[in-house]
């Protein structure tokens, strides 16, 4: 092998570090870009590829130190640039009821959060609607579990939520007397937490709607 191969093989070295460095950084992601956090090992390839040519003697120290700098610099910069893509991409709302358990993970130091949202969604559980807003930066949080349930266990989860809750009543009344508009579902309101704030708070509620079976949980930091 070619002594100016070394060049290169520290720089793809560093760039499979770096690509650790992402893959653990979006690992704590709720839902992890994982296709899209691949592409970020393409900088240890590419100058992989030109040590391997350099080893072979195929490239000239000269054109392998300017290759690899060159490489290394715009590499580096796209790389940068692609991960706050990656960033933006991860801070969407997520949908996908397969991920529900990642985002109570995220949330179960949350004293509301863990002694009212179930763990896991139930395995009975049917016409399942979640969503998971991440915080970004100064941004809110909001969690919101939905599924209809069996007569049995919504009377298991009244009875959990009647010594939890600090307010219970009519969803729409709680809006009413609280200056909130209402534009949400007829139901009941198990009012768990609300520090009393508008323009920033925290809130933690669920609503039942015994009619159709439903339950909603909802949680949010602003």
């Amino acid at each position: 092998m070619k002594k100016h191969a070394i060049y290169p093989i520290i720089m793809s070295s560093f760039a499979i570090i770096g690509f650790i460095a992402a893959l653990l950084l979006f690992s704590t992601a709720v839902q992890p870009p994982w296709l899209g956090v691949s592409f970020l090992i393409l900088p240890a390839v590419l100058l992989g590829a030109v040590a391997f040519c350099a080893g072979k003697g195929k490239l000239s120290a000269v054109s392998t130190a300017v290759l690899t700098t060159v490489m290394a610099i715009v590499l580096l910069l796209a790389s940068i640039f692609y991960s706050l893509i990656l960033v933006w991409i991860s801070s969407e709302n997520v949908t996908d009821v397969r991920y529900y358990s990642r985002a109570y993970s995220h949330l179960d130091d949350v004293e509301s959060v863990k002694s009212i949202f179930p763990k896991s969604i139930p395995s009975d559980a049917k016409d399942v609607k979640f969503s998971y807003s991440p915080q970004v930066l100064q941004g809110g949080e909001t969690l919101k579990l939905s599924y209809t349930a069996t007569e049995e266990k919504i009377a298991e989860w009244k009875t959990i939520f009647q010594s939890k809750a600090v307010w219970i009543g009519p969803n729409e009344e709680w809006h009413y007397d609280n200056n909130w508009s209402f534009s949400g579902e007829d139901a009941t309101r198990y009012q768990i937490y609300w520090d009393g704030g508008f323009n920033h708070g925290e809130i933690c509620y669920v609503l039942i709607n015994e009619e159709m079976n439903k339950i909603t949980f909802y949680y949010s930091n602003w």
